[in-house]
Parts: structure tokens; sequence; C-alpha cells
């Protein structure tokens, strides 16, 4: 897992909203300096504020295996789906 930036959002509705005008608006945030160029301290905190969150190695090992498994399983369903719609 790698932190290549730090964003500050005053709005956290806006880190989740799914709208044109928050896209646009995201896209203007200033992130940080690289990571890597902070403090090491300052690094330090933010992993230990992500591990403390549960957000750590083993959960990126995670994500991939999970997106396999939840494909997989949405890619049965729609054979399923497909093969219901065709016998119909």
């Amino acid at each position: 897992m790698v932190i290549e930036n730090i964003f500050y959002l005053k709005d956290a509705t806006l880190a989740t909203a799914r709208t044109a005008e928050a896209d646009w608006e995201r896209a203007g945030v200033y992130g940080g300096p690289p990571f890597g160029n902070l403090d090491e301290g300052l690094q330090l905190y933010f992993e230990n504020y992500l591990a403390d969150r549960g957000i750590s190695t083993a959960m990126a090992v995670f994500i991939p295996d999970y997106i396999d498994y939840k494909e997989e399983k949405e890619y049965l369903r729609w054979l399923e789906d497909v093969k219901n719609f065709v016998s119909a």
C-alpha cells in the first residue's frame, strides 16, 4: 500500500458525492506535497492513523481478492440471467 498524497476536504459529503459538480470541486483540491516529502514523524502519524482504522497492508491484499470474488459472482449471475432470457 502506498500513500501518495493527503487530501483535506472541509465537507465530508464532498468525498462521497457522485455529481459532476462534486467531481469538479474535488479536482480543484490541493493534494498537498508528495507523501514521501513530508516529515518522517508526520508520515508515521498518518500511517498509524490509518492502521488504527483498519487500513493496512492486510486490507490492501484482501481488496483485489474480494474484487475477483465479487466479479466471479456477478458474472455467474449474469450468465444465469442470459440463460433465463434465452430459454424463455
